[in-house]
């Protein structure tokens, strides 16, 4: 796959499992800055680029083999090894 990099408040995850109709697990590959709110503020977020996180699936844009494209919006928790 070629290098992908996320621009605005879009998300590029690689897909690790399919929970249900609704859910999924996935990695995130690249992630956008942000978008600026009305007062110029991007809101803080508590992942980065490599962690895992749980999202609604139904809110995936496009179609594609190799990853799927999300907004912040749609990421629902980061998920964490239980020994950490």
């Amino acid at each position: 796959m070629s290098k992908v990099l996320a621009q605005g408040d879009f998300i590029i995850v690689e897909q690790s499992q399919i929970l249900d109709s609704s859910f999924a697990e996935a990695k995130i590959l690249s992630l956008g800055p942000g978008v600026p709110d009305a007062l110029g503020q991007i809101a803080p977020i508590k992942y980065e680029i490599g962690d895992s996180v749980l999202y609604d699936a139904r809110s995936r844009i496009g179609l594609h083999n190799d990853f799927d494209v999300i907004k912040r919006e749609s990421v629902i928790a980061v998920v964490y090894d239980e020994t950490n």
